[in-house]
């Protein structure tokens, strides 16, 4: 298929009123940009595409019932709809008006630039941490071990998230929100596309770090904002728990080796069964109710720990990361 200038895909899971919300905003930010809006449903339950297909019957619907994650559906939905220039888009995020026209003519300016991202915040209104630097090890275990919530604004973490430098303007930055992210089309074909071994977190800073490599520019560009309805699609499951430390863990072990993920692997398993004993303590199984807020708790741990065991991620033979 010949590339149109720009393909905006948005990827939706069980967010149908939200996604329809989503394509609305989407077609106000492109503005004069000729663009073609793609949806890649990742298997909803709930009747996304078919309220997408009713409401907007010039959007591309892409239905992926294997639920492969966001970045093999933007993978499949760019694969299949190629564009010069590719707007990647969660389906609980709304772009302000006019921010695809303000990111395009960033990476219009900056042709050393491969992907750029907007300004994110709440739906109250609130900033959202928009870009981040890569994590190390030590910022990385004591996230795990809840150090950082233990202390919130301490100076590791203003660093992290760049609150150590002035973001009222467009900067190069290390990573910036996987929730939306305009992307140059031949830059993602040159690095192999999305990296799908993460289904979920992380395949962003992967991206960006890849595209690094690369010699290409990360930016974040504050004057494009977007609204950014937080985990939307996650808040009905536990999934958190699994998906996000054994892609934290992914990511150590591909940029950093085997030793540094192992050492976060071994932090992640005793989180896990220190949080174990603190749902316990917290919920004492002492009444259905209670038993009925533990059980998808606890089970989410032994999902974690399992998985963190049978990779050989917890332990010191040799192995091979999932």
């Amino acid at each position: 298929m010949r590339p149109v200038d720009t393909t905006i895909a948005i990827v939706t899971y069980n967010t149908r009123e939200l996604s329809l919300q989503a394509i609305a905003a989407a077609r106000e930010a492109i503005g004069a940009l000729r663009g073609r809006l793609v949806v890649a449903d990742n298997g909803s339950a709930d009747g996304t595409s078919e309220a997408v297909r009713s409401a907007f019957p010039e959007v591309e619907v892409m239905v992926y019932a294997d639920n492969p994650g966001y970045g093999a559906a933007l993978n499949r939905a760019f694969s299949a709809f190629p564009g010069s220039y590719l707007l990647a888009l969660n389906g609980d995020v709304l772009l302000s008006p006019g921010s695809g026209e303000v990111l395009r003519r960033f990476l219009d300016d900056h042709p050393e630039c491969g992907l750029v991202g907007p300004a994110l915040t709440s739906r109250d209104g609130r900033p959202q941490p928009s870009c981040k630097r890569f994590p190390t090890l030590g910022f990385a275990v004591a996230e795990v071990l809840a150090l950082h919530a233990a202390l919130p604004g301490n100076r590791w973490a203003r660093r992290f998230y760049y609150m150590d430098r002035d973001l009222t303007g467009p900067a190069y930055v290390q990573t910036v929100s996987g929730a939306t992210m305009l992307i140059r089309g031949d830059a993602l074909h040159r690095i192999g596309g999305f990296d799908e071994g993460f289904r979920m977190y992380f395949e962003e800073s992967d991206l960006c770090r890849r595209l690094r490599d690369a010699g290409y520019g990360v930016a974040f560009c504050p004057q494009a904002t977007a609204v950014h309805w937080y985990g939307a699609s996650t808040l009905q499951t536990s999934v958190r728990q699994v998906e996000y430390y054994l892609s934290y863990i992914r990511f150590f072990q591909k940029h950093y080796g085997m030793g540094q993920a192992r050492i976060l692997a071994m932090a992640v398993g005793v989180s896990t069964a220190l949080r174990m004993v603190a749902l316990l303590l917290k919920y004492p199984p002492v009444s259905r109710h209670r038993r009925e807020i533990l059980r998808p708790k606890l089970a989410a741990c032994r999902r974690l720990l399992e998985a963190l065991w049978s990779s050989g991620r917890v332990r010191m033979s040799a192995g091979v990361l999932a």
